[in-house]
C-alpha cells in the first residue's frame, strides 16, 4: 500500500513540474503539423490538397470519391498495370460523367458520350487545349511538336503537314511503298516458314511502319524489318519513353520517383538522346543534300519543314525539326503498326470474320496484286474496312486523351467546367459504351459498319462502268467522327487518317492473299501494355503457312 502511494504522488508531482515547463519550439511545430493536417482532412475529407469542392458534381453522383489529401490517387496505383479497365469500371459505377481529383493535377472531368465529345472538341473547341499540364509531363519527350502544341503553334505544325496529305500521295504510295513493304514482309514471312518458326507480328510490324514511315516522310533507311539482328535502338527507345510519358500521367510525384528509381532517370535520358541522334541525322542529311539528287525524289515532310520561312525571314532550328521528328514518328510508327497487330489477333481469335474477309479479298481481287488500287482500298472493300474501323472501335491505337479548360463553360447536359480544370476522354472506354454502341458493344462485330450484314447469294456481281467485281457485303457506312473518335474529331481530326487506313488495308490485303495466320496453340487473350499507345504486352507469336486457294 505505501508503495502503491508512492507512486501517485511521484505522478502528481511529474505533472506539476509537466505543466510548468516550457515547451520547446520542436514541441510546438510537432503540435502545429498535426493542427494543420487535421484542418486540411477536415477541409478535403475525399478530395486531392488544394481542389476546388464540387458539391454540385455530388448531388448528381458524379462524384467519385476519394481519400483524404490524395483524392483517386490511390485507386490509380493499385491499377496501374491496367488504367483502362480501371476508368470502364469508374464509368460502369458512376455513369458517363464523372469526376476524380489528384494530387498536382487537380480535379479532372471524365466523360464518355458523343456529345461532349463534339462540344469540346468542336463546338467550344478554341476553351480545351493541352495546356500546361501535358507540356509539363511530356516536353521532354516530345518538345515542342504537335501532340503538345496549342493555338498558333499548333495550327503552323498542322498547316506545315498537312501539304503532304493528298490523294496524289495516296495513289502512288498504295501503287509503290505500300506494295514494297508489304514485299519485304512477305520475304520475313517465308524465312520463318522455312525454319518452321512461329513469328512476332507485333515485333514485325512495328518494324513494318518504322521503316516505311521513316523512308516516306523523313527519308531515313532504318532497314528494320529485313534486319536479322533482333532489337532495334529506335523502336526499343521510342517503346520505353512511350511508357514512361504513360507513367507520368498517372503519377504526379513523377518528377521525385523518376529519379528514385534505380536506373530510370539515366535510361530516360539516354533513351531521348537516342532520338535526338537520329533526328538530327535526318536534318544533317537533308541539309546536305545537292539540288540534283533532291529532285530526284518526292517532296516529303522534311522538306516542307525544313525549308519554312516565316514572315520575318526566320526558319526553324535544329531543335524545333528535332521535335517535327519526334512527333510525326510515334504518330507514323505505333499507331498503324499496333491497329495491325490488333487487328490480325481479332481475325485469328474470329474464324467467322476471316472467312468474310477472304471471301471479299478473292472476289473482287481476284488474287492479283494489281487491283489493289487507291480506289479499290477506298470503295471496293467494304468488308476489310469494316474490320479495319472495328478493330480500332475496340483496340484504339491512342486509347486517352486530357484538355485543360482555359475558360469557365457549360457542357450539353449542364455540367459546369471551371477554368483550370480538366477534362478527360476515352475512346477504349466509349467503344465498350453500350448506350453508345448497343448492347453488343464489348463483341468484334464488323458487320456494324456495313449498310447490310447480308453475305449476298452465290453468285458474283459485276460493276459495269469499271468491269470489277463487287463484293458481296454491301457498302461501308461510317459513323460520326464524335462517336467514333479513334482519329481524334473537329479541327484536330488525324491528318494521317487516310494515310493509316490505305497503310493497314493494303498490308492486309497482300498478306491475307498470300498467308494463313494462326495463333500458336494454347495462345492467351492478349493485354496491353502501358503506353501512351496501346501495344500488346506480350509477343503475338502466330504459325504463318502458305495459302492455297
Amino acid at each position: 500500500m505505501a508503495l502503491v502511494m508512492a507512486g501517485i504522488g511521484l505522478r502528481r508531482l511529474l505533472e506539476r513540474q509537466m505543466a510548468k515547463r516550457k515547451r520547446t519550439p520542436i514541441e510546438y511545430a510537432v503540435l502545429a503539423t498535426i493542427g494543420f493536417f487535421i484542418a486540411v482532412i477536415i477541409k478535403y475529407p475525399n478530395r486531392a490538397f488544394l481542389t476546388r469542392a464540387r458539391p454540385d458534381l455530388k448531388a448528381l453522383g458524379q462524384d467519385a470519391p476519394g481519400l483524404p489529401l490524395i483524392g483517386n490517387l490511390a485507386g490509380f496505383i493499385k491499377h496501374r498495370e491496367n488504367p483502362l479497365l480501371y476508368l470502364h469500371q469508374i464509368f460502369q459505377e458512376h455513369g458517363d460523367v464523372v469526376s476524380i481529383t489528384m494530387p498536382i493535377f487537380g480535379r479532372a472531368i471524365l466523360l464518355n458520350r458523343p456529345e461532349f465529345m463534339e462540344h469540346i472538341l468542336k463546338t467550344n473547341f478554341e476553351n480545351y487545349v493541352k495546356g500546361d499540364l501535358v507540356r509539363w509531363n511530356l516536353s521532354d519527350i516530345f518538345g515542342r511538336g504537335i501532340f503538345v502544341a496549342d493555338r498558333e503553334e499548333w495550327r503552323f505544325h498542322r498547316k506545315t503537314a498537312s501539304n503532304i496529305f493528298t490523294t496524289k500521295l495516296y495513289r502512288s504510295l498504295v501503287e509503290g511503298a505500300f506494295k514494297s513493304s508489304a514485299e519485304d514482309f512477305s520475304t520475313v514471312l517465308d524465312r520463318a516458314i522455312a525454319a518452321e518458326m512461329p513469328v512476332d507480328l507485333q515485333d514485325k510490324f512495328l518494324k513494318l511502319t518504322l521503316d516505311a514511315f521513316g523512308k516516306l516522310t523523313f527519308g531515313m533507311e532504318f532497314k528494320a524489318l529485313l534486319s536479322e539482328q533482333g532489337p532495334n535502338e529506335f523502336g526499343d527507345a521510342f517503346d520505353f519513353l512511350n511508357s514512361a510519358a504513360e507513367f507520368r500521367m498517372l503519377n504526379p510525384f513523377w518528377f521525385i520517383t523518376d529519379r528514385i528509381i534505380p536506373g530510370r532517370w539515366k535510361k530516360h535520358w539516354g533513351c531521348i538522346s537516342i532520338l535526338d541522334d537520329y533526328a538530327a541525322k535526318a536534318v544533317r542529311d537533308r541539309r546536305a543534300e545537292t539540288p540534283e539528287k533532291a529532285t530526284m525524289r518526292t517532296r516529303d515532310l522534311l522538306d516542307h519543314f525544313i525549308n519554312y520561312e516565316s514572315e520575318d525571314g526566320t526558319m526553324l532550328t535544329d531543335r524545333e525539326l528535332r521535335d517535327v521528328f519526334v512527333n510525326f514518328m510515334i504518330a507514323g510508327r505505333d499507331t498503324t503498326a499496333q491497329a495491325l497487330t490488333w487487328q490480325f489477333y481479332c481475325l485469328m481469335a474470329n474464324p467467322r470474320v476471316m472467312m468474310n474477309v477472304l471471301h471479299e479479298i478473292d472476289t473482287v481481287l481476284e488474287g492479283s496484286t494489281d487491283k489493289i488500287t487507291y480506289e479499290a482500298l477506298m470503295n471496293e472493300l467494304p468488308y476489310v474496312k469494316a474490320v479495319f474501323h472495328e478493330t480500332l472501335r475496340l483496340h484504339t491505337p491512342v486509347p486517352k486523351n486530357v484538355k485543360q479548360a482555359v475558360d469557365d463553360d457549360i457542357l450539353p447536359d449542364g455540367t459546369r467546367i471551371y477554368k483550370g480544370e480538366l477534362v478527360a476522354f476515352s475512346n477504349w472506354c466509349m467503344g465498350r459504351n453500350k448506350a453508345v454502341w448497343g448492347i453488343d458493344a464489348e463483341q468484334f462485330v464488323p458487320e456494324r459498319w456495313l449498310v447490310s450484314s447480308d453475305t449476298g447469294g452465290p453468285g458474283i456481281t459485276v460493276n459495269h462502268a469499271t468491269g470489277r467485281r463487287v463484293s458481296p457485303f454491301g457498302k461501308f457506312k461510317p459513323e460520326s467522327q464524335f462517336k467514333f473518335i479513334t482519329f481524334n474529331a473537329g479541327p484536330r481530326l488525324c491528318l494521317g487518317m487516310t494515310f493509316a487506313q490505305l497503310e493497314a488495308m493494303a498490308t492486309t490485303c497482300i498478306l491475307l492473299q498470300r498467308y494463313t495466320f494462326k495463333l500458336t496453340p494454347g495462345h492467351c487473350g492478349p493485354m496491353f501494355k502501358g503506353s501512351l499507345t496501346l501495344p500488346m504486352k506480350e509477343a503475338l507469336m502466330t504459325v504463318v503457312t502458305k495459302r492455297t486457294v
